[in-house]
């Protein structure tokens, strides 16, 4: 995630990164006409607008308002459903944080992964907040809370009773203080 401060900067740059580029071309052509300096500017001007626009609306997608913590904050497309607990997005794997659902193989497993594609079925948009204290996570995945139609993912599969609370990370969980999780047996800072 960046800032807006950091987006700034970041446009300044590429700005300055612009302005040298048509500089040197003008230099190499030897077109150093008022009018083409004129174009150049409005062009780049254009450019870094349209720039900022694209920049602000990325930084919207991951306020502070929708993620919480220093590690990734991503929006994207269900690709695929493996089980309760873990689905893909945009191809990556990604766990439920706090929450763990039975192997399919295991009593209740197809149960708790029907109930994730009924809630949040594959091409849904979500967002993905991971989570600070398990940053890529067991076997290669990403472990966070998803957001998906409005509903929090570790909370629905624990309220509906189809997978069981982790309790062992609370204490490095980053969402051990969500309601959700209090609710389920971590205890408040």
């Amino acid at each position: 995630m960046i800032g807006i401060g950091a987006a700034v900067i970041v446009i300044a740059v590429i700005i300055a990164g612009n302005n040298m580029t048509q500089n040197q071309t003008t230099e190499s052509t030897g077109e150093d006409t008022a009018a083409g300096k004129a174009t150049g500017s409005s062009e780049t001007a254009a450019d870094s607008s349209q720039l900022l626009q694209e920049t602000e609306s990325d930084t919207s997608r991951h306020s502070s308002e929708d993620c919480s913590g220093t590690a990734g904050c991503f929006r994207g497309t269900v690709t695929k459903i493996i089980d309760g607990d873990t689905i893909h997005v945009d191809d990556k794997s990604v766990r439920l944080a706090l929450a763990s659902a039975p192997n399919l193989e295991g009593y209740g497993g197809v149960d708790s992964r029907n109930f994730i594609q009924t809630i949040c079925p594959v091409g849904s948009e979500v967002l993905v907040d991971e989570d600070d204290g398990h940053i890529l996570g067991d076997h290669a995945r990403l472990v966070g809370m998803i957001t998906c139609n409005g509903m929090i993912l570790n909370e629905e599969l624990l309220d509906a009773s189809l997978g069981h609370f982790e309790s062992r990370f609370c204490s490095s969980s980053e969402f051990a203080n969500e309601s959700w999780a209090i609710k389920h047996g971590c205890i408040a800072d």
